[in-house]
């Protein structure tokens, strides 16, 4: 019964997550539990449950009296979000210069020079979020890494907003190549101004990114002021 529960769970917050990370449920929009339990052919329980989890992950906000609506982000919300992985990062990146092996680095290499005009936007996304998952878990610090993956859904939620800029994806593989052979080389000082050359960089596109006109955050806007 639990495995069935947690599965339904699951199955919810997938179906929330995926929606969230390609725009089909935009920021700021409403999640009506009645609705999408029907629409998924669960009980409203593990729609709950899946919301308290998004909610604590900062993905939704619940409301008292007014439901439960995908978290809007702000430019305050961008600013401090990178200013956490900003500080996580080159903290944990001398030791994980230190403690990564050949292999690993080798992993990463491949990982970056393989991507192309051809590569899809998830293999871009996955060789950006192996590079960036491994400075932190080769820093050996748990405690850092248990709470930069509890971020790892706003991340995300950043990442698909600073790809909206068409140059993003070749700035990007160029920048991940010097950060990881400079890594390769334990050449400490290099890597870190380049992970934070890279860090800011991304900052400032996403914020401009943001602030563009979208129709998606226009019509959660317009939600919004119906509520």
């Amino acid at each position: 019964m639990a495995k069935r529960t947690s599965a339904a769970v699951d199955k919810v917050y997938n179906y929330l997550y995926n929606g969230i990370l390609s725009g089909d449920i935009p920021l700021g929009s409403p999640i009506p539990e009645l609705e999408l339990s029907k629409q998924l052919g669960l009980s409203r329980s593990p729609v709950r449950e899946a919301l308290n989890r998004m909610e604590g992950e900062g993905l939704v906000s619940h409301y008292v009296g007014r439901g439960t609506f995908v978290t809007d982000i702000t430019t305050k919300d961008l600013e401090e979000i990178f200013e956490l992985r900003i500080m996580f990062e080159l903290h944990s990146l001398p030791s994980a210069c230190r403690y990564m092996d050949d292999e690993m680095f080798a992993e990463l290499e491949n990982a970056f020079e393989s991507l192309d005009e051809n590569s899809t936007e998830q293999q871009y996304f996955d060789a950006n979020n192996l590079l960036h998952s491994s400075i932190i878990s080769y820093g050996g610090n748990l405690r850092l890494e248990k709470f930069y993956n509890m971020l790892l859904s706003q991340f995300a939620i950043v990442n698909r907003i600073s790809a909206r800029d068409p140059e993003h994806f070749k700035i990007s593989r160029s920048i991940h190549l010097k950060i990881v052979r400079a890594m390769k080389e334990h050449n400490v000082e290099l890597a870190q101004e380049f992970l934070k050359e890279h860090l800011l960089q991304v900052r400032e596109r996403t914020i401009l990114e943001y602030n563009k006109p979208l129709p998606a955050k226009a019509r959660a806007q317009n939600m919004n002021k119906k509520k």
